[in-house]
């Protein structure tokens, strides 16, 4: 396993260093003929896993991780996602294994990359009974509360 994951890691760096090829790609805006005009439903938003050229089922489950496995992919997680310009927000209680089930998860999510901006993209927001992460969330399993709604009680 640890020679995928280095693997995984450098397939991450990869993708990084192709982030301002790909988001040319998707902010390129087709040119207007005399007839044609643009509309901005054309330019709606992108799966996060076509964005950087990584499906979810490269990812292996959580349960294979370690802790520190877990760290290591999620702290890469987070340098991809800051150079497509997406700023993941999570609790402070989520653990890194959470995490990297959340990042995990958000490959298949739709985003909307603005140009030379950045964009939040919200990780953990979910009522504990429609959190798609409970059976990953320490928080969750623990006290049957989730981070999110414990930091606001």
């Amino acid at each position: 396993m640890k020679r995928y994951l280095e693997q995984l890691i450098e397939d991450l760096v990869e993708a990084r260093s192709k982030s301002k090829q790909n988001l040319s790609l998707f902010f390129k805006v087709p040119e207007m003929h005399d007839y044609e005009l643009y509309h901005n439903d054309d330019h709606s938003g992108i799966k996060v896993g076509d964005l950087i050229g990584m499906e979810k089922l490269f990812f292996p489950n959580v349960d294979y991780l370690t802790d520190s496995e877990a760290e290591e992919v999620v702290d890469e997680f987070y340098r991809v996602f800051e150079a497509y310009g997406l700023n993941p927000i999570f609790e402070v209680c989520v653990t890194a294994k959470v995490k990297y089930g959340h990042f995990r998860h958000a490959l298949n999510h739709q985003v909307f990359p603005v140009q030379d901006q950045v964009v939040d993209v919200e990780m953990c927001d979910y009522l504990p009974q429609y959190c798609p992460m409970h059976e990953l969330c320490m928080n969750y399993n623990s006290q049957r509360v989730c981070c999110a709604i414990r930091k606001r009680a």
